[in-house]
């Protein structure tokens, strides 16, 4: 009985550490996936050099090293939940926590789920390399490194240990050493000694000293102002200070406090038997304090639905599963139903495109312009725009963004993989081989260096590559000297609408962005050309949308079909459109319930026109108006 009594709490922690993880798992496994995406790890002396040129550079090379394993988020949580325990033990063994007061403890992982898990869009903005691991694994080699010191008895030892811990340890850890040097600060006793006052003297004065004579000697590349906050991630984009994203790192340090307080609470009970009562309010105290936390984790959740979705269609298009793409852009997360933002359609208008059913689906999918959940602007160019690049036959912008990112916030294995890509369609085999030889030191992404290797030395290879296969043709287009102005959507929809090609793939791209375009003079030309590269095949069909649109500019312009065909009539021209009868008739409905809706505002016609139009291109173009592109 007294032994079950002693593992209950232990068991119950590793519980609850074991529901986070699922939790973790549950939501986030596509994020996860792609944060070790963003990340880079290599086993080089050049890769650890160049990350220990900054206070807490080993740190964040050791962070970096365990994001990897994300690549499976199983394996990557897994080994984040063990960490949380081994933190955990640690805890109670430091802090000499005893009976309901070792589940405190979990109030620092909770801390650090918080801090993993309102991520959201930093996974593209964040600096600091490897950082869902910095904190997890800062406070794990703060506890390690306080252990020791714990069980040295001798002042002889201690006094120098400590001293040595506050010189080599900001340089490995950065301003997270400063929480170890407070755990060795810790009195052995409630009523300090006088040594014990020393040991906090000293802690202190190393805190505030080290730190500046540091960057003074070795680190003259970090400024002053941010001495101490090497190793710790930046909130901090452009001129937006997003203070809100510091609260799990207070939570942090507040965990620990309470730690302390339940520290003292334990030595009470060793002393003196607590009374009922008194365990009473020590159970309701800690329950209260863990439901708490539990609150404030779910408080700084990022749940937007937009972003899970993009980094979900992001993932599905690397693996090329363009049904995967479009079920998640209609799936929904408990009834909720949310505009989608741009990168979303243009992702879900790119896998229509590979499909081959752009023409009879596209306006099927829900239409949007959701801004990004936030608190500054995010770019396109950021979240999706070297792959739509790629896809789309601009390497050169996809190569300049990547280039652009890899400067900017940190080399990862998503930039090398895109400039490994563009540089073998563009036919830069060297450089395409400089990026393949740094991911075959990968542990994860060796395969997909070998894969790429091939092409290297069989270029031809490529053109029966699944991928690459429908990209090569649309990378063949004129030099031209131009810029997109991070505007990836309208510089794409531009660039297509106003262009002719020979291959049946991008005269069609031509054909949708001068449809997107609502463009009447651009689109008759390429409808044309269109219509003489297909008319003659076998079954041949004009897909719903290129006729709806064809339909609705003709009864616009009724002269238009003539310019088709110069040599015919327009009423001659108008019948040689394989028009189906079912877009004659839905033309007709629609303007038959436009009279009936007349007296309506052009807002109110958006929602009447829905359930029956919002499938249809002429709701598109007449009630989809100052749409914002990105």
């Amino acid at each position: 009985m007294n032994y079950a009594k002693k593992i209950f709490t232990p068991l119950t922690i590793l519980l609850v550490l074991v529901v986070m993880g699922a939790l973790i798992l549950s939501s986030e496994s596509e994020v996860l996936y792609r944060m070790q995406e963003l990340s880079l790890w290599l086993p080089t002396k050049y890769f650890f050099h160049t990350s220990t040129i900054y206070p807490g550079g080993t740190l964040t090379w050791g962070a970096a090293f365990m994001t990897q394993f994300f690549y499976y988020p199983t394996l990557g949580i897994g080994l984040m939940v063990a960490a949380w325990a081994a933190i955990c033990a640690l805890v109670c063994h430091i802090f000499r926590l005893k009976g309901v007061w070792q589940l405190v403890s979990l109030l620092i992982p909770m801390a650090l789920m918080a801090a993993l898990v309102q991520t959201g869009y930093w996974i593209y903005y964040q600096k600091l390399q490897g950082h869902p691991w910095v904190p997890t694994l800062a406070v794990l080699l703060s506890l390690l490194l306080a252990l020791p010191y714990r069980h040295i008895r001798d002042v002889r030892i201690r006094l120098p240990y400590m001293a040595l811990v506050g010189i080599l340890g900001y340089p490995l850890m950065g301003a997270w050493w400063a929480l170890t040097l407070a755990l060795m600060m810790l009195p052995v006793k409630w009523k300090m000694n006088r040594f014990e006052i020393i040991t906090v003297v000293l802690g202190i004065v190393l805190i505030i000293a080290v730190p500046v004579i540091m960057v003074q000697q070795f680190y003259g590349q970090v400024e002053i102002s941010q001495v101490y906050l090497a190793g710790m991630p930046c909130f901090r984009y452009g001129d937006t200070d997003c203070t809100q994203y510091r609260l799990p790192y207070y939570a942090l340090a507040l965990a620990f406090m309470v730690c302390g307080v339940g520290r003292a609470q334990s030595s009470i009970s060793k002393e003196k038997a607590p009374s009922t009562k008194l365990s009473t309010i020590n159970y309701f105290i800690v329950i209260a304090l863990l439901a708490v936390a539990a609150y404030g984790v779910n408080m700084r959740w990022e749940r937007d639905t937009n972003f899970r979705k993009e980094v979900a269609m992001n993932n599905a298009i690397e693996r090329l599963d363009w049904e995967g793409v479009l079920r998640t852009m209609i799936s929904q997360e408990m009834g909720e139903v949310m505009p989608p933002t741009r990168v979303m359609v243009m992702m879900k208008n790119l896998a229509l495109f590979r499909l081959g059913r752009a023409g009879d689906e596209m306006f099927r999918y829900p239409e949007g312009a959701e801004q990004q959940h936030a608190p500054w602007t995010v770019r396109m160019t950021q979240v999706g725009g070297k792959l739509l690049y790629y896809h789309y036959g601009k390497e050169g912008f996809c190569y300049r963004w990547c280039m652009e990112d890899g400067v900017e916030f940190g080399w990862s294995v998503d930039v090398m993989k895109y400039m490994t890509k563009t540089s073998l369609i563009t036919h830069d085999w060297d450089v395409a081989q400089k990026y393949i030889n740094i991911l075959s030191k990968t542990i994860y992404h060796k395969e997909w260096a070998e894969k790429y290797a091939k092409y290297v030395r069989h270029p031809e290879l490529m053109a029966q590559d699944e991928e690459m296969k429908p990209i090569i043709p649309m990378a063949e287009f004129p030099d031209r000297l131009d810029g997109d102005n991070t505007l990836v959507e309208m510089y794409l929809l531009k660039t297509f609408s106003g262009g002719f090609g020979a291959d049946p793939g991008y005269q069609e791209m031509t054909l949708l962005c001068s449809l997107i375009m609502k463009d009447i003079e651009l689109f008759w030309p390429r409808f044309r050309q269109y219509l003489n590269m297909h008319q003659k095949e076998p079954g041949f069909r004009v897909p719903r949308y290129y006729q709806e649109a064809a339909y609705l500019y003709s009864m616009l312009e009724p002269n238009r079909p003539s310019d088709l065909w110069p040599d015919l009539t327009n009423e001659e021209a108008a019948k040689r459109i394989p028009f189906d009868e079912s877009i004659r008739n839905s033309y007709q409905k629609f303007m038959d319930f436009n009279t009936q809706c007349g007296s309506m505002s052009e807002e109110q016609k958006k929602v009447a026109f829905q359930p029956q139009f919002g499938d249809t291109f002429y709701y598109f173009y007449f009630l989809r108006r100052n749409q914002k592109t990105n």
